[in-house]
């Protein structure tokens, strides 16, 4: 078995290798639109979301393009964003690894769905002040994590695939210690296909 490590860096590679058949399995069912939804309540008429981790675009963002808002999508995969561009031309579309990004743009909405999760636990600690730079005041953050501290491997197409997660103790305190306030989280949600999500918004 591959270390954790090695495995953590394989994710961007797994998500080009296996980016349309991931599309595919995917599907268009919206399980998530329930916390859409709500952080679509917080946000203005026409806000501009960052949609990190925005695969094909379909179907999360182009929930949020047809409310009304204006999508800024990073993926790392470039069959990804070709998929995203294709779909929603309109829109910007940047292939960029989050980890890294520095957009020189402010945000009314950040959105980090079913991606952050990949990365490393000392990564993810990081990206709280990446959210923090592309963030515009009254900013709503939405991300899914592990239900508590720890690493596990899936599998995508017979590919192992690494997660990651603080502690919700961890993860609370660096959103407070980044300007955050937690609006609503829930572990293990049964109404949204098993998912951690936290919901929260800088003052």
């Amino acid at each position: 078995m591959k270390d954790q490590l090695e495995l953590a860096q394989n994710i961007i590679e797994i998500y080009k290798k296996h980016a349309r058949a991931w599309t595919e399995l995917r599907g268009q069912f919206l399980y998530e639109k329930a916390w859409l939804d709500h952080f679509l309540s917080l946000l203005l008429e026409h806000s501009t979301i960052l949609d990190l981790g925005c695969g094909s675009a379909k179907p999360i963002a182009a929930y949020l393009i047809a409310q009304g808002h204006s999508v800024v999508g990073v993926d790392s995969s470039e069959v990804m964003i070709e998929m995203a561009q294709e779909n929603f031309p309109e829109q910007r579309w940047i292939q960029a690894d989050m980890r890294q990004m520095d957009l020189g743009q402010k945000f009314q909405g950040i959105l980090a769905w079913d991606s952050f999760f990949h990365l490393t636990q000392d990564d993810q600690r990081a990206m709280f002040s990446i959210f923090q730079k592309h963030a515009q005041p009254g900013v709503v953050l939405m991300f899914t994590s592990g239900p508590s501290h720890g690493e596990a491997i899936g599998d995508l197409f017979g590919d192992a695939l690494y997660h990651s997660s603080l502690s919700q103790e961890e993860y609370t305190q660096l959103l407070n210690d980044h300007g955050f306030q937690v609006i609503k989280m829930v572990a293990e949600d049964a109404e949204c296909a098993g998912h951690t999500v936290w919901l929260a918004q800088k003052f």
